[in-house]
Protein backbone atom coordinates (compact mmCIF):
# COMPACT_ATOMS: atom_id res chain seq x y z
CA UNK A 1 0.00 0.00 0.00
CA UNK A 2 1.35 3.40 -0.95
CA UNK A 3 0.01 6.92 -0.44
CA UNK A 4 1.67 9.71 -2.41
CA UNK A 5 0.60 13.34 -2.50
CA UNK A 6 -1.39 12.77 -5.70
CA UNK A 7 -2.27 9.05 -5.65
CA UNK A 8 -3.17 6.11 -3.43
CA UNK A 9 -2.24 2.63 -4.67
CA UNK A 10 -2.23 -1.02 -3.65
CA UNK A 11 -0.29 -3.60 -5.70
CA UNK A 12 -0.90 -7.34 -5.28
CA UNK A 13 0.74 -10.32 -6.99
CA UNK A 14 -2.21 -12.44 -8.11
CA UNK A 15 -0.58 -14.33 -10.99
CA UNK A 16 -2.10 -17.62 -9.81
CA UNK A 17 -5.64 -16.27 -10.32
CA UNK A 18 -7.66 -15.39 -13.40
CA UNK A 19 -9.69 -12.15 -13.49
CA UNK A 20 -12.89 -14.17 -12.96
CA UNK A 21 -11.47 -15.52 -9.68
CA UNK A 22 -10.79 -12.03 -8.26
CA UNK A 23 -13.21 -9.75 -6.45
CA UNK A 24 -12.42 -6.18 -5.33
CA UNK A 25 -15.00 -4.15 -3.42
CA UNK A 26 -15.32 -1.24 -1.02
CA UNK A 27 -17.05 -1.97 2.28
CA UNK A 28 -17.36 1.08 4.51
CA UNK A 29 -13.85 2.54 4.88
CA UNK A 30 -12.10 -0.61 3.62
CA UNK A 31 -11.07 -2.12 0.31
CA UNK A 32 -11.58 -5.88 0.35
CA UNK A 33 -9.81 -8.18 -2.10
CA UNK A 34 -10.87 -11.81 -2.34
CA UNK A 35 -9.31 -14.37 -4.66
CA UNK A 36 -10.15 -18.05 -4.89
CA UNK A 37 -9.78 -20.93 -7.26
CA UNK A 38 -10.99 -24.44 -6.75
CA UNK A 39 -8.74 -27.47 -6.69
CA UNK A 40 -6.82 -27.98 -9.92
CA UNK A 41 -3.90 -30.13 -11.01
CA UNK A 42 -0.33 -28.81 -10.98
CA UNK A 43 3.11 -30.42 -11.33
CA UNK A 44 2.98 -31.86 -7.77
CA UNK A 45 -0.63 -33.06 -7.63
CA UNK A 46 -3.63 -30.86 -6.88
CA UNK A 47 -3.76 -27.39 -5.39
CA UNK A 48 -6.40 -24.86 -4.38
CA UNK A 49 -5.73 -21.26 -3.42
CA UNK A 50 -7.68 -18.56 -1.62
CA UNK A 51 -6.85 -15.29 0.09
CA UNK A 52 -8.57 -12.29 1.61
CA UNK A 53 -6.93 -8.89 2.02
CA UNK A 54 -8.41 -5.79 3.58
CA UNK A 55 -6.96 -2.28 3.39
CA UNK A 56 -8.23 0.85 5.10
CA UNK A 57 -9.02 3.65 2.66
CA UNK A 58 -6.88 6.59 3.84
CA UNK A 59 -8.43 9.95 4.67
CA UNK A 60 -8.47 12.20 1.62
CA UNK A 61 -9.28 9.33 -0.76
CA UNK A 62 -12.71 9.13 -2.36
CA UNK A 63 -13.77 5.45 -2.35
CA UNK A 64 -15.95 6.13 -5.41
CA UNK A 65 -12.80 7.08 -7.37
CA UNK A 66 -11.07 3.71 -6.80
CA UNK A 67 -10.23 1.70 -9.91
CA UNK A 68 -8.53 -1.66 -10.36
CA UNK A 69 -6.57 -3.22 -13.21
CA UNK A 70 -4.80 -6.52 -13.82
CA UNK A 71 -1.48 -6.46 -15.67
CA UNK A 72 -0.37 -9.21 -18.09
CA UNK A 73 2.21 -10.26 -15.45
CA UNK A 74 -0.55 -10.89 -12.88
CA UNK A 75 -0.22 -7.74 -10.76
CA UNK A 76 -3.50 -6.32 -9.51
CA UNK A 77 -3.35 -2.56 -8.97
CA UNK A 78 -6.00 -0.63 -7.06
CA UNK A 79 -5.61 3.13 -7.35
CA UNK A 80 -7.38 6.43 -6.67
CA UNK A 81 -6.31 10.06 -6.88
CA UNK A 82 -6.06 12.00 -3.66
CA UNK A 83 -8.70 14.66 -3.27
CA UNK A 84 -7.61 18.13 -4.31
CA UNK A 85 -7.12 20.41 -1.32
CA UNK A 86 -10.04 22.69 -0.62
CA UNK A 87 -9.70 25.99 -2.41
CA UNK A 88 -10.99 29.15 -0.83
CA UNK A 89 -14.04 30.49 -2.59
CA UNK A 90 -16.60 33.22 -1.97
CA UNK A 91 -20.20 32.21 -1.42
CA UNK A 92 -22.69 34.67 -2.92
CA UNK A 93 -25.40 36.04 -0.65
CA UNK A 94 -28.92 36.15 -2.01
CA UNK A 95 -31.83 38.22 -0.69
CA UNK A 96 -34.88 36.44 0.70
CA UNK A 97 -38.37 37.89 0.48
CA UNK A 98 -39.64 36.16 3.64
CA UNK A 99 -38.24 36.65 7.15
CA UNK A 100 -35.91 33.86 8.26
CA UNK A 101 -37.48 33.75 11.75
CA UNK A 102 -41.20 34.13 12.26
CA UNK A 103 -42.65 35.30 15.57
CA UNK A 104 -45.32 33.36 17.42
Amino acid sequence: MKLDKDKFSVLLDVKHFSPEELNVKVVGDYIEVHAKHEERPDEHGYISREFHRRYMVPKGIDPAALTSALSPEGVLSITAPTKAPQVERSIPISRQEKPAVTGK
